[in-house]
């Protein structure tokens, strides 16, 4: 029925027709009686023909070998590397703050990091906080803070750790306002130049709706991304992170580079006291001693595939829905690979329950390259809308996306593009509304927009297709049937209906966002519905409670075991879908900051909460 554009079957006179098609769901009718499995084909351990169970399932075949603890290394090739009051494996986003935090209280702090000194960074820019007295001067809202929990907790279907969210509503804040206060010691200019620090739109005006179809947003991330460059280059690592890791090398910190952790060790009563890693510039081993805990910060593991298989669901689950599980391949932003994680289970811990998922894990279609951001019109395969464009923001589309039928997936503007900017949130993913910004920037947007040839027969080198007419474009992009087309052109209609009668009566986009598609120039990005994406990170963790405790299998800590940020559970389920942009090193920085702090003044007995 969806295929066709003009099937006589209005919302009313469907209703005559209820009785049959229960009568057909429930296998009824002749002919509509289920099937069994036992001719199911057998391809990545699926069914076989005979009816047999398959040998392996892809998750068990992905956790066979990674949740299993390597052997001891013979106790004469591990040399001592000292006895220090914290251990923290990983020295990256979370790692660096819970070293400074926990050096400049006078703790002795050991960190061992995988990454050699000359080629270490940090990745990310944008950071998520909350009340900051800097950023509320530069145009971020005051976040009410119950609001922002009860939204939060919305999201994730009130799975998150609720202490653990209330923490990052409590100090992120004041935490931040504290780093810029460092970082103008070093660099006066950093936080009062517009073009190297800003808040994420601050710039729009009263058009800019923030609760698109329900979801709330925040214009509350300062964006720490330079002019010229991206990625690496942010300057949120190679200015704040950096002058932090040396500030708590300053304070006594020890900082071992090109160090892999291997694995922990315990003591006779169970704690955790040490980290045995490997040089690996001689592969000589050595052991690091923790008095007060060992803390894991060493990152996601979106370079591991087993780990990617076996534990984000969402992932696994749509290769499976396609057939392929290599379509569930590793790879994103960085090179972690879940060493920290690892340790961690091997210790006697756990992957947070389900169900989990990453930063933009399990997305497909064009929302990465269509230069406008999130909230236009989408089209799957068979020409047709498939959800609202708006809620969630580039989440919500994305995951929509790579649960439509293999083939193409058209993101559609037209030249009034800029009207729809205006109104869309500050989601993650969206376009940032204060100038003069090269990322995902309102000024450099203009120009590359302005630069398109309707003439041209091919897309530009970012893949956006232009042309005067809408059937034209479709033509362009080549990808339909003649039926499909069909389906294209009758969704174009009806969007620019809808957008006129202010009610999507299809997926009830945001009647303030929804505008019509129908001034010429148009415009369209196109992504593949099957290549579903890996993700930024991946925000799965162990699981943890509110004070950092890895907990057993009784949800208890196990004694001297800590984590933070991608190491640690709890905060982002069911999917990343944020109301501020930035919540992972918004995070990171908070979790850091506040461990560091419990464990340098802290007892370890007053923070592990033993069981009765």
């Amino acid at each position: 029925m969806e295929n066709k554009t003009n099937d006589g079957i209005s919302r009313r006179n469907f209703l005559a027709g209820a009785a049959v098609s229960s009568l057909a769901a429930a296998g009824m009718l002749a002919g509509c009686s289920p099937k069994t499995a036992s001719g199911a084909s057998g391809k990545n351990g699926a069914a076989s023909e005979n009816g047999t169970a398959p040998e392996h399932r892809w998750q068990s075949q992905a956790a066979a070998d990674w949740r299993v603890a390597p052997k001891p290394v013979e106790e004469s090739a591990i040399t001592d590397g000292g006895t220090f009051d914290i251990v923290i494996v990983g020295g990256g986003q979370a790692g660096t703050w819970t070293a400074r935090s926990a050096a400049m209280k006078g703790a002795k702090v050991c960190v061992v990091e995988a990454q050699p000194e000359d080629s270490f960074f940090y990745i990310g820019g944008e950071v998520a906080i909350i009340n900051s007295a800097w950023a509320l001067e530069r145009g971020a809202d005051r976040v009410e803070k119950t609001d922002f929990m009860t939204n939060w907790l919305v999201r994730n279907a009130n799975r998150s750790n609720q202490r653990l969210i209330r923490n990052f509503i409590d100090y992120s804040g004041q935490i931040m306002d504290w780093s810029i206060a460092e970082i103008d010691a070093v660099d006066p200019d950093f936080y009062h130049n517009v073009d190297r620090t800003n808040i994420y739109s601050a710039d729009a005006d009263g058009r800019m709706v923030m609760d698109p179809s329900g979801y709330k947003f925040y214009k509350s991330t300062i964006m720490h991304r330079p002019v010229t460059g991206g990625g690496a280059d942010w300057e949120w690592g190679s200015v704040v992170m950096t002058t932090h890791r040396k500030k708590a090398i300053e304070n006594g910190a020890q900082w071992n580079f090109n160090t892999y952790a291997e694995y922990l060790e315990k003591d006779e009563q169970g704690r955790v006291v040490a980290v045995v890693a490997r040089n690996q510039k001689d592969n000589s081993y050595v052991r690091y001693t923790g008095t007060r805990g060992v803390v894991l910060t060493a990152g996601d593991f979106a370079s591991n595939v087993d780990m990617i298989r076996d534990i984000n669901d969402e992932y696994r689950h749509l290769a499976e829905n396609y057939g392929d599980i290599e379509l569930a391949s590793a790879g994103g932003m960085g090179v972690k690979d879940g060493a920290s994680i690892k340790l961690g289970v091997w210790a006697g811990g756990h992957v947070e329950a389900g169900p989990r998922t990453g930063m933009n894990t399990g997305q497909s279609g064009p929302w990465e390259s269509a230069p406008w951001g999130p909230g236009f019109m989408l089209l799957n395969q068979r020409g047709l809308r498939f959800c609202n464009e708006c809620a969630g923001g580039t989440e919500g589309s994305g995951y929509q996306s790579s649960r439509q039928p293999r083939g193409t997936i058209i993101s559609v503007a037209d030249a009034g593009y800029l009207d729809t900017i205006a109104c869309m949130p500050p989601a993650h993913g969206a376009i940032n509304l204060t100038s003069n910004v090269t990322f995902h920037g309102i000024d450099p947007l203009k120009a590359q927009m302005a630069a398109l040839d309707p003439a041209a027969k091919e897309p530009t080198e970012g893949g956006v297709y232009c042309a005067n007419t809408f059937e034209e474009l479709l033509d362009k992009i080549g990808c339909y049937n003649d039926e499909q087309k069909a389906n294209a052109l009758a969704e174009l209609e009806k969007w620019n209906t809808y957008a006129a009668s202010g009610s999507d009566e299809d997926f009830a986009v945001d009647s303030r966002i929804m505008k019509p598609l129908a001034t010429p120039p148009f415009y369209a990005a196109v992504g593949n519905a099957e290549d579903i994406y890996v993700g930024l990170c991946q925000t799965a963790g162990l699981d943890t409670d509110f004070n950092g405790c890895v907990l057993d299998s009784d949800l208890f800590p196990i004694p001297g075991l800590y984590a933070a940020g991608n190491n640690s559970g709890n905060r982002y389920i069911v999917n990343y879908c944020t109301p501020i942009s930035g919540m992972s090193l918004g995070l990171c920085m908070t979790e850091g900051m506040l461990l560091g702090h419990r464990l340098a003044t802290m007892s370890p007995e007053r923070i592990e909460q033993k069981k009765a």
